[in-house]
């Protein structure tokens, strides 16, 4: 039961370094725009007292080998549904993407990093070995 400590430190700390950081005694802060084609264009709020959480939705439309996206990120009380990913089809040669994600932390909204997709996990392995390691030393 004693080796179990340092290994469950270590699985919160790398959480930690994982999830974003948070402020402490402040509100909440998130990145906010409504229907921009590019990230650059939100900005960092600050979260009213009655918003907990940050939310992100990317609605991607694709007609033959175009895309076109519009976000939409903001503070919200709760999130208003899970984490998802919703595919249909428009008309003939358009398919809709919408993609909504809602996460409790300061700026945890922002936008993907070039290690999302298979690197995530090998990075988040990554946080986990070092914060064993340290347990261990």
């Amino acid at each position: 039961m004693e080796g179990l400590a340092p290994v469950l430190w270590a699985l919160l700390v790398s959480a930690e370094f994982a999830g974003g950081y948070t402020e402490p005694g402040g509100n909440l802060t998130c990145f906010q725009c409504f229907k921009v084609t590019s990230f650059s264009q939100c900005t960092v709020s600050k979260c009213e007292h009655s918003d907990h959480v940050c939310i992100s939705n990317t609605i991607v439309f694709t007609y033959r080998t175009r895309s076109q996206a519009l976000i939409v990120k903001s503070c919200a009380p709760r999130c208003p549904n899970t984490n998802s990913k919703y595919e249909w089809i428009v008309g003939a040669d358009i398919k809709s993407t919408i993609i909504r994600a809602c996460c409790s932390k300061s700026l945890c909204n922002q936008a993907p990093t070039t290690l999302e997709g298979p690197w995530a996990q090998r990075l988040l392995l990554l946080h986990m070995g070092l914060g064993l390691l340290w347990a261990l030393l």
